[in-house]
């Protein structure tokens, strides 16, 4: 029985997240379905970050076992692409140890969020960013987000789900970059071991508020201290969300 290890990169847009669902294609069932043909046998496939409805990813990284003799990962790769859809694509396939796990191994995650400050946004933009036309108070932003850097409960910036219970609402964000990357797009990098449920959406929310005016970041501290998803700010569309990288 091996380990095998994919990096995966996916254009979200056509897609209700990572996790199978009867509502509609998934990136895992699009994945396992072709994968299942192709060893001819079941699989169970396990994820880095299971990205919600919308969202993107750079480099998602996944695995499952076979028992399948698997003598050369590259044509394994190329046959896999060949079958996938063209919105979703095998970077990197390679055996790992028999001990791996993508999501208890991660180290780090980073997201990336794109937004779009400028008056209009260019229509191939539209799938990929948010656009915020109002968003002028970039280094009210910059200060906002050094604030929720580090190790706090983040229970403000977590939307809630029947099912989904944490043990502990603290997480350790380590970094949180914004930069302008052309006159009138932004460029949010957010950083941490893991995440709560929509956190880096609810984060990046915040911090447009801040751009906008409709709150100072000097508020954070207390929207922390008091534990209200209501006092934080929207949750960013799932679209300008991308999953960037998974470090080890």
């Amino acid at each position: 029985m091996k380990n095998i290890k994919l990096q995966i990169a996916y254009d979200g847009t056509s897609y209700l997240g990572w996790q199978k669902t009867s509502l509609g294609p998934t990136i895992e069932a699009s994945l396992e379905k072709v994968l299942e043909r192709i060893l001819q046998h079941p699989v169970t496939l396990q994820a880095a970050s299971r990205t919600d409805a919308g969202v993107h990813a750079h480099r998602q990284v996944i695995n499952f076992f076979t028992t399948k003799e698997l003598l050369n990962y590259k044509s394994f790769k190329i046959s896999l692409n060949q079958l996938l859809p063209p919105s979703l694509v095998v970077l990197e396939a390679q055996e790992a140890p028999q001990n791996f796990h993508p999501t208890l191994d991660c180290i780090q995650k980073e997201y990336h969020y794109f937004i779009c400050k400028g008056a209009v946004q260019m229509p191939q933009n539209r799938l990929y960013s948010w656009h915020c036309p109002r968003l002028s108070k970039l280094a009210e932003m910059k200060a906002a987000a050094k604030l929720l850097v580090g190790k706090k409960d983040f229970s403000a910036f977590c939307n809630f789900k029947n099912h989904v219970h944490y043990a502990s609402f603290v997480r350790q964000v380590n970094r949180i970059e914004i930069q302008e990357i052309f006159p009138d797009r932004l460029l949010f990098k957010v950083a941490g071991q893991s995440f709560l449920y929509k956190m880096v959406r609810n984060i990046v929310g915040t911090l447009a508020y801040v751009g906008m005016g409709k709150m100072l970041g000097s508020q954070i501290p207390a929207i922390l201290a008091n534990r209200d998803r209501r006092l934080a700010g929207i949750t960013a569309p799932a679209h300008g969300l991308c999953l960037h990288q998974v470090k080890y």
